[in-house]
This record gives structure tokens, sequence and C-alpha cells, in this order.
């Protein structure tokens, strides 16, 4: 992959750890297990940050060594330069004389002060790269990557001013000599090594590699949160009660209208206000608070792969960060699933969630339709980057030797923006998007979004399209609880919880005796906004891939109802936990050899 986003890939996650967009539940109390919960928390964001910036530092690595190779084998430096305009992070590169530090060949322009940030210890040389502290020129942070050969050195000048927009909120770094390089100036990388132990909100990490430390301070928060759309009511009027008249006789604002249900506003009145001045009243078949939804806050280890049963030749995508990085893929044995169906143009899958970048380039041609439940029309351009992410897992061009791969490689995707730009929405916005979804024909519908209150206008949506024979994948949420979610809560549903790589509950997956399956979750690469990949880990991860599988079921055996895809994917799962259903784990975890099996 020869873009800009090759060397962002990884670095974006800081803009989303933890907020894979399972909406927080504000009726939810601290409990007894809240600190250690946090606790644990705060590890994951830990391991994430150190993760990606590992990564991050390996691709800049891997595109050196690229760029070497090509210098060495036809001296196409026009090439490097074209590359060099692509990655906006790498400033510069030049090819030093390892003895004299002189530069012998530069694209772009290497500071002289940068370049002497270079040691002249050849002790500093006993490891193949050096990687120098980070640095300020003209107001941006930067560092030096080298790349040492037996008479040259091979110097890339990095920007990673970037990094600090991301980090800020969640952590700070201190470089080798313990000073404070980059992040949130509020935490104090001073502390010693028993404060920062004796603060159990503070993680301290190294980052491989670099001699950097990591501290990360989180604590839980107390503030009260709204539930409610301010003076916001979502009223389903009874037959024959015209709703432009009901509006004016109650002398509020119409807001909205699906059918015989409208959202009403009076900013004079909360809505419990509202719906008491209406009690009693004939024309109000229903009504409730328009809920408001949010997102809330979500290792490297060797992936597990099971082996085939009576499976065709396994297929292997060429996408460049599938070897790498998607062990997802390879732990639920899709190559084996992709030579028996990748899928079929017939089945279109809806993605309901906060839009889709339209023009990402692992994602643009699966697009085959959109709808913006919030104005009403076909503009569903992602502004916040989750949809972006769950749609790469569900479905990113496959075998374009680029960024991902997806679950289905045909399947068409349906964009469905019921989120907005902060990833808000409310049950009357989503309910829109379901039937919208429905009526255009959608067989299959991700819904990566909840919240602990049981809306009847979103409830009806689910019945409406499960009554439409629509296969409804939802995420079970991050909040660590028992309580049922919806939509995830509702039996219409397949509930999706999250598991790691060793194939163990997630610490932040929602738990109960709702949840049917569960899928990976953690780490899970895939598109994000402006061409680029990041990581992100919640159960808003692991519901694509289900909703994925679900779409090659249902590819491939079209006669199957909704209820009997639901069916075989609990029959077939892989037991995890207690030996068959239990709280934690549903079923078990969706296992496509068994159930592509026949």
């Amino acid at each position: 992959m020869n873009r800009t986003y090759r060397l962002s890939i990884f670095f974006s996650v800081f803009l989303i750890i933890l907020v894979s967009i399972f909406f927080r539940s504000e009726h939810l109390e601290q409990s007894e297990g809240t600190s250690s919960n946090q606790k644990a928390m705060n590890n994951l964001q830990a391991e994430d940050l150190i993760m990606t910036i590992d990564l991050f530092m390996n691709q800049v690595k891997q595109d050196l060594l690229g760029w070497e190779q090509i210098r060495k084998q036809s001296d196409n430096t026009e090439w490097i330069v074209e590359e060099l305009n692509h990655h906006d992070h790498i400033e510069a590169y030049a090819v030093l004389d390892r003895n004299t530090k002189k530069i012998k060949e530069e694209i772009g322009d290497i500071s002289a002060e940068s370049l002497d940030k270079i040691p002249n210890d050849e002790q500093d040389y006993l490891d193949e790269w050096y990687t120098s502290d980070p640095y300020i020129i003209k107001g941006s942070k930067k560092m030096l990557i080298s790349h040492q050969q037996e008479h040259e050195l091979i110097v890339s000048e990095v920007d990673i001013s970037f990094v600090e927009h991301f980090v800020k909120d969640f952590a700070a770094l201190s470089d080798r000599e313990g000073s404070f390089v980059l992040g949130n100036s509020n935490i104090d990388v001073s502390f010693a090594s028993q404060d920062m132990q004796s603060n159990e909100n503070i993680i301290s990490k190294k980052v491989p590699g670099l001699d950097w430390n990591l501290y990360l301070e989180s604590e839980p928060s107390n503030e009260t949160r709204t539930e409610e759309k301010k003076g916001e009511v979502v009223v389903t009027l009874s037959d024959g009660v015209s709703p432009e008249q009901w509006v004016e006789d109650h002398e509020v604002v119409l807001l909205d209208q699906l059918d015989k249900t409208i959202v009403v506003r009076d900013l004079t009145k909360n809505a419990t206000e509202m719906m008491d001045d209406w009690f009693g009243d004939s024309s109000v078949k229903y009504m409730e608070p328009n809920y408001v939804y949010e997102k809330q806050a979500s290792y490297n280890h060797s992936p597990t792969k099971r082996g085939a049963v009576g499976q065709t030749e396994a297929m292997l995508p060429n996408d460049e960060f599938y070897d790498l990085y998607q062990w997802n893929f390879k732990m639920l044995g899709l190559e084996n699933a992709w030579g028996s169906t990748t899928g079929a143009f017939d089945v279109p899958v809806a993605i309901l969630d906060s839009g889709i970048d339209p023009t990402h380039l692992d994602l643009e041609q699966r697009i085959s339709s959109g709808y913006n439940a919030f104005e009403d029309n076909d503009s569903y351009q992602d502004e916040n980057g989750h949809g972006t992410h769950v749609a790469g897992i569900f479905g990113a061009v496959t075998n374009n030797s680029d960024g991902v791969a997806g679950v289905t490689w045909e399947n068409p995707i349906m964009a469905v923006k019921v989120l907005d730009h902060d990833a808000l929405g409310n049950s009357f916005s989503i309910a829109k998007g379901i039937k919208w979804a429905t009526d255009n024909g959608a067989k299959v519908m991700n819904l990566s979004l909840g919240d602990a209150h049981s809306s009847e206008v979103l409830h009806d949506a689910i019945k409406y399209a499960y009554n439409n024979d629509v296969v409804i994948i939802a995420a079970t949420g991050n909040e660590n609880v028992e309580d049922a979610m919806f939509p995830a809560g509702y039996k219409e549903v397949l509930a999706v919880g999250s598991v790691n790589q060793q194939n163990e509950r997630s610490v932040f997956s929602n738990y109960g005796n709702h949840v049917d399956v569960v899928a990976p979750g953690e780490h899970i690469p895939s598109t994000y906004m402006g061409d680029e990949y990041v990581m992100m880990s919640g159960t808003s991860m692991a519901a694509p891939h289900v909703t994925g599988i679900a779409a090659l079921l249902r590819s491939k055996e079209p006669d199957l109802t909704n209820e009997e895809v639901y069916q075989r994917i609990r029959d077939t799962a892989l037991d995890l936990g207690a030996v068959g259903f239990d709280r934690y784990y549903g079923y078990g975890e969706i296992d496509t050899s068994r159930l592509f099996a026949n």
C-alpha cells in the first residue's frame, strides 16, 4: 500500500480508545466492582497505546526498508520522492556516510539541527535501528529513525506532533531521561515508582524499542449525564388523529415523523412534565422520552486458529494488513469459510451507525446505497469514524493489496446514518433507520449501538424488521454488567458479546441470559475516515463479525429464514466457559467451520 494512510494506520486509535460505540447507560450506579473494573480498563487502554506506538514504529521501519531496497535495485529516487509525498508523517529521507555522518543523498530536507540528534558513538549502533528522543523544530515535534548498514545510515525524520492530539486526553509519554515529551501535561511523569504504585488510577508501562515510559491516569466519571433529549417526547398517535393538528392543539414543535409516531419538543418543560400533561389523552396511544444514546468508553498474543471441518481449500487475502494483524479472521476460520462462499450481490446488509466514509479506498466500491435518519436524505458521510470502522470489519474490499480484508467480499453495504458526529443518536433516529433499511431490501442488519432503556418505538422498529425476515445483529455493550441493553436485549435480535485472542470474555463485555454468541472484539484493525486504518476494541467490533458471517450464510443458503439463521449460528457455536449455554458466552463463539460444514 503506497498511500498516506500507511503511516497513520494505527496512531489514530488514540482518538477512539475504548469508545467502540455501545452507548452508556446513565442509570447504572457505581458498584463494588467499579474500582477493579476501572483498573482493568486502564490497563487495557495502556496496552492499546503501547501496542499502537509499537505498530506505528514498525510501519515506518518497513517503509524505510522498502525504499532502501528500491534505491539499491534501480536507483529510482523519483519513486521515493512520490512515496514521500504520500506519507505526511515522514518529513525527509537521507542516506549518510556511517563514519563521517555526511549526507550522500537526501530527499526532502533534514536540518543540521536534526542531524545533530544522530549519535557519534558506535555503541549506539549495536542494534540495527536507532531512534532518537522527540525534539521540537519550528513548533513541530519530530524524531529521527535510522537504519544502519555496513557503510551507510538510512535516516528518516518523522513528524509525531499529530500524536499529541490523540494521546493528550489519555496519557503522557516520557523519554529515556524521564522528561515529558507527549500527551497529557496534567499527568506528572516525574512521580517516583513507589508513588505511581500507590495510585491505583495510574498505569505505567514501557514502550518497547524506544525506552519511553507511558503513564495513563483515568478515574470513573461521576458526572450526571443526560438520559433524554431535553424537552422531547416520542408520541404514537391513535388511528385517525392528524399529527399536524395534534401538534397545533398541544402547542409543541413537530421535529420528526414516522407513520403515526412523532417527535415533539417543548423546551419550557422536561419530558416527564410533558407526559404528565398528556396523561389520559385519548389521542395518544403511547409516549416516552426521546432517549439519548451516546458512545461509552473499551494485547498482542499469538492467534489461535481452528481447523476446518469438511471445507474447501482455504482462501488467503492479499490485503496488506491481513496476515500480520487480522488475527480475528484467522481465529474464526474465515479462510475456509471463504472457500464455501464470499457473499452474494443479492444479499444487501445495512450498517446502522455514524455513517460510512463514502470515499474510503477500502469501502467506496462496496457501498450500494445510504440514508441519513436525521436529515431524511442520502447523505451518510461519517463524521465520527465508528461506523466506518464497523463497516470495514464487515466488508472492506478484499484482495486489493491494500489495507484490510472484510468478512464478506460481495454483499452490498447499505450505509444508514443514525448517529451524529459525536456518535449521539436517539431511539427515534435509530427506529427510522431500521425501517428505511427494511423497506429498501436489507437482508441482514448490524446495530453496534444501544442503551439500557427499552424504547417502544425502537422495539416496534425491530419487530418490523424481524417480521420482514431481516437478520438483526446487535452488540451487547461495554460496561461489564449483566443488565440487558437494547436492542441486544430484544428476543428478535441476535446479541453478540466480545472475546479476546485467548477466547476469554473481554473485561468490558456485558453478559447475561440474553447473550447469544461471542466473537473477537479486542484490538480489531479496520477502516477509518480519511483512508486510514485504526484498531478499536468493544462489542461494537464483535458484532460485525457475526453480521458478516450471517450474510455469508444467507448468501449460500438464501432460503433460510432469519430465525433459522439465528438457530444455525447458535447450534454450531464453539462452546466456551461452562458446558452448554451460559451467561458469559451464550452458546459460545461463532464457528464458521461448523456453520459451513455441510
